[in-house]
Formats: structure tokens, C-alpha cells, sequence
């Protein structure tokens, strides 16, 4: 892909090569990927708790609207919600490289659970205060929570199954052989989704 973007911009094979083997050296990757082996951890739990913190952000900003709003539009407004934090919190996760399968179930399980929890809880609150104030609007906290966790989870179900679908694609190696890219291009450090 990379290869095909510089082609397109009047790069010539010889350029392209030359750029190739210096970004995908050997050497390079393998210093590189010890730093980014002991990084990625530390940037999964944080993307885990800004997800959390986010949500209970969010179900907390909804306190008022949820004892204003009825049923459907209070479904529709956490529909969205849910879909726009659950696709941010995909990319946050997708741009995580290299963490293994487990991490990324666990993911996908472990905070749309807590979404739901913190959600049911705030539309209780939120049914609480509206008693006190004497407002007659009591909202329905598992329909309200099955709603969001349903658009929390979309985009990640989404992007799993496209990703499962699609099949992995290698660099195809250029018809000129260039003996400092043979390593490189054999080894399959070089992919096509740079």
C-alpha cells in the first residue's frame, strides 16, 4: 500500500526501495519491537481506564436529561452516545499493534460490562432524584442499559468481523530485485498495510 502510494507520486522503483529497506531494516524492527513489546500493556490498561472513566462521565452528564426525556428518545440519545464512544474506544484499542487475542476479548467483554453496570446505576439514581423532586418520569434501567451496551459494542463487532473476513495480503516482491529489500521482503517484515 505504501509502496503503491509512493509509486503514485512519481517516486521511482529505486527510491522506493532505498525508502523501503531503511523504515523496515531488520536491525530497526527488532530494537524497535523490544520498546514497543513492554509500551503496549501500559497503553491497554490506560485506553481500558480512560473507558471507564469515560463512561461513568457520561452516564453521569445524562442524570438530568434522563428525568426529562421519555423512554424513546432517551434510548435514541444513549443509541448514539453509545455508538460514538464505542467506536472511539475501537480505534484507541485497534491502534494497540500487538496485543495478544485475550486482551482484546477481554476488552470487548469487560467494558461494555462495566458500561452496563454504571449505566443501570445512573438511570436508578436518576429515578431516585426524579421520585424526590416529585418528577413522574421513571425510566426503564435495563432496557436503557442493553440499548447502550448494544451501540457500545457495534463498532468493535463490526471491526472483528471485517477483520476476520478479509485476508492478510503480503508485499508482493517487485519485479527489479534489490539485494539490500531481499531480507526484508522475505522475511515478511514488510507488509502491505503500511
Amino acid at each position: 500500500m505504501m509502496h503503491e502510494r509512493m509509486a503514485e507520486k512519481g517516486w521511482n522503483q529505486e527510491e522506493i526501495d532505498g525508502t523501503m529497506s531503511k523504515l523496515y531494516d531488520p536491525e530497526k524492527v527488532q530494537k524497535h519491537s523490544h520498546h514497543q513489546h513492554h509500551l503496549n500493556p501500559i497503553i491497554y490498561w490506560a485506553v481500558l481506564i480512560v473507558a471507564i472513566i469515560g463512561n461513568f462521565i457520561l452516564a453521569f452528564i445524562f442524570i438530568p436529561f434522563m428525568m426529562m426525556l421519555n423512554q424513546n428518545q432517551l434510548m435514541i440519545m444513549f443509541g448514539v452516545s453509545g455508538l460514538i464512544f464505542g467506536a472511539m474506544f475501537n480505534v484507541l484499542l485497534k491502534d494497540i499493534e500487538k496485543i495478544d487475542y485475550q486482551h482484546h476479548v477481554m476488552a470487548g467483554i469487560f467494558i461494555p460490562a462495566i458500561a452496563a453496570i454504571t449505566v443501570f446505576v445512573m438511570v436508578s439514581i436518576a429515578n431516585n432524584f426524579s421520585k424526590l423532586i416529585d418528577i413522574n418520569v421513571i425510566q426503564n434501567p435495563i432496557l436503557i442499559s442493553v440499548v447502550y451496551v448494544i451501540a457500545f459494542s457495534l463498532p468493535y463487532f463490526i471491526y472483528k468481523i471485517k477483520d476476520l473476513s478479509k485476508p492478510s495480503k503480503k508485499y508482493e516482491k517487485p519485479k527489479k530485485e534489490v539485494s539490500q529489500n531481499k531480507t526484508i521482503i522475505q522475511s515478511g517484515i514488510y507488509s502491505n498495510r503500511y
